[in-house]
């Protein structure tokens, strides 16, 4: 049987946990299991899913947000054109970014799979699959 969430609490105690990764914490329409294997449905209006909210069913059985860490890339570039190539063509695909001095890291996504292959091939940008926790500059997902 689904669960449906009702709301979207902090701070009270819960009955179990489920660990989203950062993409799907960002969906507004989300199904999932819970360690204690409780299938759950949540309609998130106007928000996003944060580390830590607590999500409440209509029998008031709680569940406690955690994050996993995400399937990522990281770029560390030793030049600003290289940098700014990537930066754009990451950007022209709408993906969610990590930026930082010289380095950049994403979400593994078939979308970026012919950047990370170009990457590889250029002796200027060192490219690393690894995992980890991702957290997006600025709004990323946005409506245009």
């Amino acid at each position: 049987m689904i669960k449906k969430v009702i709301e979207i609490k902090k701070d009270i105690e819960s009955n179990d946990e489920v660990e989203l990764s950062w993409f799907d914490m960002q969906k507004p329409n989300l199904t999932a299991v819970s360690n204690n294997g409780v299938n759950f449905i949540i309609k998130a209006k106007f928000t996003h899913l944060h580390e830590n909210d607590i999500l409440v069913d209509e029998d008031g059985y709680a569940i406690k947000v955690k994050r996993s860490e995400d399937n990522i890339y990281i770029f560390e570039f030793t030049d600003a054109l290289n940098f700014a190539k990537v930066a754009y063509e990451i950007g022209n695909r709408h993906q969610p970014v990590m930026i930082d001095d010289m380095k950049i890291v994403v979400l593994d996504d078939i979308s970026l799979a012919d950047i990370i292959e170009n990457a590889y091939k250029n002796d200027d940008i060192k490219i690393i699959k690894t995992t980890g926790y991702f957290k997006a500059n600025g709004k990323a997902h946005h409506s245009h």
